[in-house]
Formats: structure tokens, C-alpha cells, sequence
């Protein structure tokens, strides 16, 4: 919002102040028009989870859904809409989408959150609130989300990995004791996050299921500014699996991805003379 001031002199040289507010981009659409979910298909998923695949600052959540989508039955349930989305559809095999959709298992009680959408920071609140919200609804006991945690390797970072965590790629985060042992009993290799921060939805959904008392877990994969952001989805796609018995993944693609996206980055020259330029950035 933009507050103007704007001093009026008329013939008699008298002065009127008028006050305008000015309300212009997403700040004003995302509570002029509410994000609303529409039902497509009642789902039972009492018990289950949701897999929160909305990206924000960082594409590791939304690549590790879509491989979990691609691997397994899933059916669509939910989309999600509103006038302050962008005007997209997304188009996959002719068929035209949402760019926001819920796809679930029944049988494997999971629930996934798909989207090509790239929205401005202030839906992330009310992003997350409807994703909390409908996994609430729909029976979940908890979601999960991801992020990145972007690094620059060095002689030493290298080492102390290779010395104390040659297999923890990510970082671990919860919103509650009980999704902290949920963690832990699942037996992923992340290290817990035990000073700092996160960002975007995923730090949204934290705070919010400290304050309901809802079980939320984000993992946060280690992205080196020479590597992609497909490895990370490896190792986030690999901890879901370990959380959730029965997923699956085709984790060995994502690598492949990976290999070749960084092969493209020193064919072109991007890390050059020991200087690196963050991609991403």
C-alpha cells in the first residue's frame, strides 16, 4: 500500500489536503481474493500425510513431488485457485491442468501438493494456511515440506563431511516434539537444525503447526553452488521414503539429472578459475 499526500491550491490560494491510498500488486489481490480449494474428489485420508510441493525459494520439494507423482497411482482430489494466481494452465499430454492441484494415495494414506506456480511472497501465508487447513480437514496427522540450503564448497567443508556426516545431505526441522521423534524413528540421515533459520512456506508451515500443535517436518537439502538443485530432491525424495513405508521414487533419475545439469554448468563456464557464480541467484 502506498500512502499520497496531495496538497491542493485553488484560485483564492487556499490549500486542501487530500489523503489516497494506493493498494497495487499481490499485496492487495491476496486478501481481496482468497485462495479457495476446490473439491474434485472425496479422499479418506485419516492418519496420512501430506507432501507439500509448493515452490518457494527453492525447487527441491516441487521436483521430488513431481517424481513421486510420476512412480505411483496417485489420483487428482483438490485444485487450488484464485484471481491473485497467475493466468497459467498447465497443459500435460494435451490435457489442460491447474497450476495448483492435490493429488492422493488412499492406500498408502499420502497426499501430494502440485504446483508450476511461482507466486509473490505475500501469498505464502495464505498459501500455507490452506495447506494446513486442508490437511486438517482431509484427516492428515502431518506435512511435510523442503527447501535448499545453498553452499559453497571448500577444501574444508569437504573434509569435515568426509570426516563427520559423509551421508547427511540434509538438514532437519519440526514443529513439534512429536514430528521430531517422527524424525528420528524413521531413521533419515538429516542433521537436525538445531540453530537457524527457514524460509518461505515451508517456514510458514512451521510456525503455524508450533501454534495449532500440528505435525510439520521440513528437510532442507545441501545445494552446492556447483551442483543442482535434482540432487537435493534425491536426498529429500530419499528421507520422504524413509518416513512414509511404501513410497516410491525414481531417485536414480534425479541423479542423473543432476550429473548432467552440472556437466552443462562446466561446459559453459560458469565456474571458472576457482571464481563460482551462484545459478540461482
Amino acid at each position: 500500500m502506498l500512502n499520497i499526500l496531495l496538497i491542493i491550491t485553488n484560485e483564492d490560494n487556499n490549500h486542501q489536503i487530500k489523503h489516497f491510498k494506493v493498494e497495487f500488486g499481490y499485496c492487495n489481490m491476496s486478501h481481496a481474493a482468497p485462495i479457495e480449494i476446490r473439491p474434485v474428489k472425496k479422499v479418506n485420508l485419516k492418519g496420512g500425510t501430506l507432501v507439500d510441493g509448493f515452490p518457494s525459494g527453492g525447487l527441491s520439494n516441487s521436483i521430488a513431488s513431481m517424481c513421486f507423482m510420476s512412480s505411483m497411482r496417485n489420483e487428482l482430489v483438490s485444485v487450488l485457485e484464485s484471481p491473485a494466481f497467475p493466468p497459467v494452465s498447465t497443459v500435460r499430454g494435451g490435457i489442460a491442468n491447474f497450476p495448483a492441484r492435490i493429488y492422493a494415495n488412499e492406500d498408502l494414506g499420502v497426499s501430494f501438493l502440485i504446483s508450476e506456480l511461482n507466486l509473490n511472497q505475500s501469498l505464502y501465508y495464505d498459501v500455507a494456511k490452506i495447506i494446513l487447513g486442508w490437511a486438517k480437514e482431509n484427516g492428515c496427522e502431518l506435512v511435510i515440506s523442503s527447501g535448499n540450503v545453498f553452499t559453497r564448497d571448500t577444501k574444508e567443508t569437504k573434509q569435515f563431511r568426509k570426516e563427520h556426516n559423509p551421508q547427511k545431505k540434509l538438514f532437519g526441522a519440526a514443529s513439534t516434539e512429536s514430528a521430531k521423534q517422527k524424525m528420528i524413528n524413521s531413521d533419515i540421515t538429516a542433521l537436525e537444525l538445531y540453530n537457524g533459520s527457514v524460509a518461505g512456506i515451508p517456514a510458514l508451515l512451521l510456525n503455524e503447526g508450533a501454534s495449532i500443535n500440528f505435525d510439520v517436518i521440513v528437510l532442507l537439502g545441501k545445494t552446492h553452488i556447483q551442483t543442482s538443485e535434482y540432487r537435493a530432491a534425491a536426498a529429500v525424495s530419499q528421507a520422504i521414503m524413509k518416513i512414509i513405508p511404501g513410497l516410491t521414487c525414481d531417485t536414480k533419475f534425479l541423479i542423473s539429472m543432476a550429473r548432467k545439469y552440472e556437466q552443462d554448468l562446466k561446459r559453459l563456464g560458469v565456474i571458472q578459475g576457482g571464481y563460482s557464480i551462484d545459478p540461482y541467484q
